[in-house]
């Protein structure tokens, strides 16, 4: 214990770069969560199977922009086959569908909502923690038809 601290004080770490702050926060648990989007200037198309954090998933969903007609974000973890994806429609409005029995067969079934920006971020968290995470929305199902 060092002797220059009182028992009661809390001591912070300092961290003096990106790296480590990315360390410090990052979660243990494996994760097998890609992403696909489109942006103003940044396209990823879903063939790349390109994998995520919640740290860069954040990032990703912020840099949104919603004067871009076709912006959207879409996460997908592998490992437990649940697929989220926003449209971010105002600075703090969102769309957020859900396919229902997604894969090869799909047949046009998904849950669709409407929300604000702390609860999109709040429900992508608990996506990314593996928690339950649907009962944050008021979802209403839908069908695509061609």
């Amino acid at each position: 214990m060092n002797p220059h601290l009182n028992p009661n004080q809390t001591v912070l770490q300092v961290i003096k770069d990106e790296s480590e702050r990315y360390d410090a926060l990052s979660d243990v648990k494996y994760q097998d969560i890609t992403y696909h989007m489109d942006n103003l200037g940044k396209t990823i198309n879903s063939k790349e199977e390109k994998r995520i954090d919640f740290l860069k998933a954040s990032n990703e969903m912020n840099n949104l922009d919603w004067n871009y007609e076709w912006n959207y974000i879409t996460f997908h973890n592998r490992k437990i086959n649940e697929c989220l994806q926003f449209k971010r429609l105002e600075k703090n409005k969102w769309y957020a569908d859900v396919p229902i029995n997604n894969g090869k067969n799909w047949d046009g079934y998904y849950w669709a909502a409407y929300a604000n920006s702390k609860t999109i971020m709040d429900m992508l968290r608990l996506f990314f923690d593996e928690s339950p995470w649907f009962g944050m929305l008021s979802w209403k199902m839908r069908r695509y038809k061609k």
